[in-house]
């Protein structure tokens, strides 16, 4: 708990996080061979479109985390009697980069948990091991680059994420 809390408090005090160009499709690619085994073990299929918006410019450690916590939990919280399939997928909306997150998993009963969803330490699906704690570290950071995050859900059907990041139109400045 100690070392959440610190995680946590790291995230929120570090303003001067350097912003780097990040190129979607390698860092999904990574990722990807970073948790293969999942992958390869679950049968999950991974579909991403980046034709909108193939590059941002954002601190590399947070969009590291977020896709990974998301794509690891879509895998984590699979429906049982139904071979995994995440789809990402890009959107330019107003000053905005829209990465969507969508998979077919066991979902959220958001009339129950939507003021929880992003808490810290709160779980709904309790069969697997987990803290509790991705979903609020994903918030945390997207929050810290100056967006925000949106989330639809329905039990049994899946759940999509929309996670909206400031375009930044003069990158290489």
């Amino acid at each position: 708990m100690v070392r959440d809390i610190n995680t946590i408090r790291e995230i929120r005090k570090d303003n001067t996080a350097v912003n780097s160009e990040i190129n979607l499709e390698e860092q999904l690619k990574l990722l990807k061979s970073n948790i293969e085994n999942d992958i390869t073990n679950t049968h999950t299929e991974i579909k991403a479109d980046f034709s909108e918006v193939n590059t941002i410019y954002s601190v590399k450690p947070y969009i590291d985390s977020i896709l990974f916590n998301l794509i690891h939990n879509a895998i984590k919280y699979r429906h049982p009697d139904r071979k995994p399939c995440i789809i990402i997928k890009t959107k330019l909306e107003d000053d905005f980069v829209c990465l969507i997150i969508k998979d077919n998993g066991l979902g959220i009963d958001l009339r129950l948990h939507q003021k929880n969803v992003f808490n810290l330490y709160k779980r709904f699906h309790t069969h697997v091991e987990g803290k509790g704690m991705g979903l609020y570290l994903v918030k945390t950071q997207i929050v810290a680059l100056g967006g925000k995050i949106e989330i639809d859900s329905n039990l049994n059907e899946g759940t999509t994420f929309k996670i909206y990041l400031k375009q930044n139109r003069h990158q290489a400045d």
